[in-house]
């Protein structure tokens, strides 16, 4: 049966935006996964084990909000599974109806900073602020376990960003694209906070900039409950 135009958009989105992640260093071999609302039942996703370099679009698998592989299938994709971390996804569609993409990824330079023990701070880059808000770090939670997916359960409704520890981010948008773009923003602000520390430290910026940062997000619409804890030093 064939694909709708929506569903064929999505498909090369996801493989677009994978090939993306692995040219620029924010995944690495078959790491990192994909998925995108198709409707208000179902979860296009990137499958398990597949290099994400040359993913294609028939690859590409569907489940419900149960995460049960549901049809149609293809020759190709027939006997793929679901990737091992699509229960983390899955808690970002159940608690986030205005979420329509979800990207995980490998980010090397978020990850140095949780090894190091450190917090990011999205207030080193204007546009760390205004696109990724506050940027918690959930528990550690040893991959493809529940104890993943529970470690993020209570920053999903106030963030749109979340650091995984010693594994990477979750990220999440209106689309795959603005989730996607979350995450490249986030691997630049945890860069020019490695950088600052090279070079002697972060000279703060000052709350009434903050504040108007933050009034920023509020124009944008990317406002968030957690926003004031961006004026917390």
């Amino acid at each position: 049966m064939p694909i709708d135009r929506k569903e064929a958009q999505l498909r090369d989105d996801i493989c677009h935006i994978c090939a993306m992640m692995y040219s620029r260093g924010l995944i690495r071999g078959p790491s990192g996964n994909v998925s995108a609302r198709l409707d208000k039942d179902r979860i296009l996703l990137t499958p398990g084990g597949v290099m994400k370099f040359d993913l294609k679009p028939e690859q590409l698998i569907i489940v419900n909000l149960d995460g049960e592989k549901v049809g149609p299938h293809n020759d190709i994709n027939r006997d793929l599974k679901p990737t091992s971390e699509l229960p983390m996804h899955l808690e970002v569609y159940h608690r986030r109806p205005d979420v329509g993409g979800v990207v995980h990824a490998h980010t090397s330079y978020v990850v140095a900073l949780t090894v190091a023990g450190l917090s990011l701070r999205p207030q080193v880059l204007t546009e760390g602020m205004l696109f990724l808000g506050v940027v918690p770090n959930a528990p550690y939670g040893t991959p493809t376990t529940t104890e993943l997916s529970n470690s993020i359960i209570e920053f999903i409704p106030d963030h749109d960003v979340i650091i995984l520890p010693y594994h990477g981010s979750i990220t999440f948008g209106h689309d795959v694209w603005q989730a996607f773009s979350r995450t490249e923003v986030l691997e630049q602000v945890a860069e020019i906070q490695y950088l600052t520390s090279q070079l002697g430290g972060e000279k703060q910026l000052s709350k009434p900039n903050i504040e108007k940062m933050i009034e920023l997000r509020i124009k944008y619409k990317h406002n968030l409950p957690s926003d004031h804890k961006l004026l917390e030093n």
